[in-house]
């Protein structure tokens, strides 16, 4: 009897000592891993880089419209084929080339003047509608890359009115057609103003600046030079003014050394 208690007093002994060395290890070990996740761990720091550009449009549409009007359809037609065939020559005779003048489909409608019908009383009974003619419509519109003549013609071309063209001339439009490479182009320009403003601020702590962790691309903005255009969230593309300026942010995060 003796023997067995004293196996198992053995037992539990050393069954003590070994808990007692996996509690130790174990505590060891969870102080390592918190040692490892919280003093470890490096700072970060986010900027947002941002970069502009003025430029000059290199592209211009202009479009003008023009009516003839007349109780015959077939009078109408033929004169607004007179006036296109005079509009067509007058730009012409202006420097445009003829592929770059478009006319469009002739749009038709009818025109009712409407007189009232009244009893011996004088009150209104009814209203009668007359047929006053058919008004026939055309647009022609101008795509090219000679900018400033386009926009002088834009203003000259109502002097067309001398000669029975009655057309009224919209406000030309303004593009440019290198857009993709002033993007990729703004895009390095706001990361490097980025990396600058990150490596300035972290250097001024007297730290280095580490890699970058995570970096995001904003909307273009494309507005109208000195004009009172917004920003807008799904970016905002000009193309009233001649004159235009791209702006472009960049998010990033660095790690700190």
């Amino acid at each position: 009897m003796n023997n067995i208690k004293n196996t198992k007093a053995y037992w539990v002994i050393g069954g003590a000592i070994v808990l007692s060395v996996l509690i130790t290890s174990f505590t060891g070990i969870f102080k390592s891993s918190i040692y490892y996740l919280f003093d470890h761990k490096k700072d970060d720091i986010s900027v947002t880089g941002s970069a502009s550009m003025n430029f000059e449009s290199n592209l211009i549409m202009w479009s003008g419209s023009f009516s003839k009007r007349d109780l015959d359809l077939k009078t109408a037609y033929k004169k607004i084929k007179e006036d296109r065939k005079i509009i067509q020559e007058f730009l012409i005779s202006k420097g445009v080339s003829e592929d770059e003048i478009i006319f469009k489909s002739i749009e038709i409608s009818k025109k009712y003047k409407y007189k009232s019908k009244y009893n011996n009383e004088g009150d209104k009974v009814d209203t009668e509608s007359i047929f006053d003619g058919y008004i026939l419509d055309q647009t022609v519109s101008i795509s090219s890359i000679n900018v400033n003549l386009i926009e002088q013609i834009s203003n000259q071309v109502t002097d067309l009115i001398e000669k029975d063209v009655f057309i009224s001339s919209n406000s030309p439009k303004y593009y440019y057609t290198n857009l993709g490479e002033l993007k990729i182009e703004m895009i390095k320009l706001a990361a490097e103003n980025g990396h600058l403003r990150a490596q300035t601020a972290v250097e001024g702590g007297e730290a280095e600046l580490g890699e970058l962790l995570e970096t995001s691309i904003g909307v273009f903005q494309i507005l109208g030079k000195n004009s009172d255009d917004e920003f807008s969230w799904g970016g905002t593309l000009n193309t009233l003014n001649k004159y235009k300026t791209a702006y472009i942010n960049v998010k990033q995060r660095f790690e700190i050394e």
